[in-house]
């Protein structure tokens, strides 16, 4: 189990915004001694699972972890359900979409289609991506949705911040779930990047139980244009509600959150 546990925390170390690292960073980010580190990233290279770049001796994931995501069962059966909603809906609003569910560390994102002609220099979220619940219009719509209790656990950790708009406040954040669940959605700008903004919705199942969240997000300045804010939300409700009638009654709904 030890073992196990060390493997897992080498590839987990790696992320979005960090994919390369040295074995100094991996030795501090897991812990570990850098022998040890240094012989685990070893055996994990000649398993395909992460490389070493020899130009500068950083070390990253490999394609080998890539052939392991067809197998994982969880998020699959929404994500292949979603995909032509998320396809319409960026086609549509011509911004990007998200779909969101409820992970342990906070919103995992499962599926992502971008917006073609738009480019902001910056890391978008894609598939296995982890954001917190505090920030971003899908992630935020997440927290607003979970069960009281739910909710109460996550907002008694320290809240992370990216950028100074960020609401780090356990009592807003709150008062904004109450807003979120009133209203329907989630209009977060700037919070996870300054000059990005996300337009966030739940998905609710046949029944009436919450799934998950999709979401558009583009440069703040074009939620401004006269008009633009109501038909993305507009585009965004229809295609969660053709979702939610697509998943059935009892599509992976955890018991943590609230309809």
């Amino acid at each position: 189990m030890r073992g196990v546990a060390r493997i897992a925390a080498i590839l987990r170390c790696f992320s979005m915004t960090r994919p390369m690292l040295s074995l100094s960073e991996v030795a501090r980010a897991t812990g570990l001694d850098k022998n040890t580190a240094r012989r685990l990233l070893l055996a994990l290279s000649v398993s395909g699972l992460v490389r070493r770049d020899e130009s500068d001796g950083t070390w990253g994931l490999d394609t080998g972890v890539l052939k392991l995501q067809p197998a994982v069962l969880g998020p699959r059966d929404l994500r292949e359900t979603a995909a032509p909603f998320l396809q319409g809906l960026t086609e549509r609003t011509r911004m990007t979409s998200f779909f969101w569910i409820a992970d342990p560390e906070g919103a995992l994102c499962i599926e992502r289609v971008r917006a073609n002609g738009v480019f902001l220099d910056v890391p978008w979220s894609m598939p296995g991506t982890v954001v917190p619940l505090n920030m971003a219009g899908g992630p935020r719509v997440i927290l607003a949705y979970m069960s009281d209790q739910a909710r109460a656990d996550w907002l008694a950790r320290p809240q992370p911040h990216h950028t100074q708009f960020t609401e780090t406040d356990p009592e807003a954040l709150i008062q904004s779930a109450a807003r979120i669940r009133a209203q329907g959605y989630e209009l977060a700008a700037d919070d996870y990047y300054v000059g990005m903004t996300g337009l966030g919705v739940p998905i609710l199942d046949r029944s009436g139980a919450f799934v998950g969240a999709i979401s558009v997000t583009s440069g703040s300045g074009a939620f401004t244009e006269p008009g633009r804010a109501a038909a993305v939300l507009a585009a965004a409700r229809e295609t969660a509600a053709a979702i939610g009638i697509r998943l059935g009654f009892d599509a992976g709904v955890s018991a943590g959150y609230a309809g």
